[in-house]
């Protein structure tokens, strides 16, 4: 994220500084040479017609000599103005950024320091309310229902700020095909009423870390059934997973923001728009292109 806003303040101020070079040079070389041509001729001397024409033309060729090594210059010099440019927009987009690296790292401790110490006491709320055992009390089911929402954001918040916090993982060969299928399983009683077709065109193994590919795949199998109307496609070929589903298509005004934290395109559904942010965040960290397209249907693809 950081290495993104460094480069683009780099490459601001590299397009602002290429078209005032541009202007000042240009200015320079056309007034330069404007007012070579414009100087008043010599006094006249008593030369033949021959000779007036060989003098002229050795005027024409300095002038034209003069002028190709000033544009030279102005080439090599710009060149050198933006190069100096480029290393110390690096150095200043470094310090500028700094505090926001700082600010923004501090708050991935806290985020994930203040889960882990909110899942205690959640546990035993939820431990505690399985232990009273009181039935047909809709104040206590409530308490049951917002403890469960409770614990499924602080899992969501803890898992995001692991995945922050962990930028090296380790991947071995697996079985990718009966990965998927295992993931699969755990979604059969939320699919009773959708039309779920699969395609596993694969047989050899890839390396991948298992753990967050399944966890990914739940993800965006998770999303698709929030929001499918009647079916969902999962197509698995060499390297490249698709989870297709038919619900409403995404604006083009909020397809870029889909793998945005706490963002929601739809702010009635459910959750708080953490899902496709913690799938794009394990997808960076293992090199991972996870991207989406929404036309008649919203595809999001994994190549992985």
């Amino acid at each position: 994220m950081f290495k993104k806003l460094r480069n683009r303040l780099i490459l601001i101020n590299f397009g602002i500084s290429t078209v005032v070079i541009l202007i000042t040079f240009t200015a320079i070389y056309i007034t330069s040479t404007r007012s070579a041509d414009m100087r008043p001729p010599m006094m006249e001397v008593s030369v033949d017609s021959e000779a007036s024409k060989l003098f002229d033309a050795w005027i024409r060729s300095e002038r034209e000599e003069a002028a190709r090594n000033l544009l030279l210059s102005l080439i090599v010099s710009g060149i050198g103005i933006e190069l100096a440019v480029v290393f110390i927009s690096y150095y200043l987009a470094e310090e500028a950024i700094k505090p926001v690296r700082e600010a923004y790292e501090s708050q991935k401790v806290f985020i994930a320091n203040a889960s882990h110490e909110i899942k205690t006491p959640l546990a035993a709320i939820s431990a505690n309310l399985e232990a009273a055992d009181i039935k047909n009390n809709h104040w206590i089911d409530n308490v049951a229902m917002e403890t469960e929402k409770l614990t499924a954001l602080n899992s969501e918040l803890l898992t995001l700020a692991r995945t922050d916090l962990i930028n090296t993982v380790t991947s071995e060969e697996v079985n990718v095909k009966e990965l998927v299928e295992k993931q699969l399983k755990s979604f059969e009683p939320r699919m009773n009423d959708i039309k779920f077709r699969k395609e596993l065109n694969v047989s050899d193994k890839a390396k991948v870390n298992a753990s967050d590919f399944s966890q990914l795949l739940g993800i965006l199998m998770d999303n698709a059934i929030k929001y499918s109307d009647k079916k969902i496609t999962l197509t698995l070929e060499d390297h490249v997973l698709k989870v297709t589903n038919d619900g409403a298509t995404i604006s083009k005004d909020a397809l870029p923001h889909v793998f945005d934290r706490f963002y929601q395109s739809d702010k009635n559904s459910e959750g708080v728009g953490l899902g496709l942010s913690i799938a794009k965040s394990l997808a960076d960290r293992n090199h991972w292109n996870l991207s989406v397209k929404s036309n008649s249907n919203t595809t999001f693809t994994l190549n992985f």
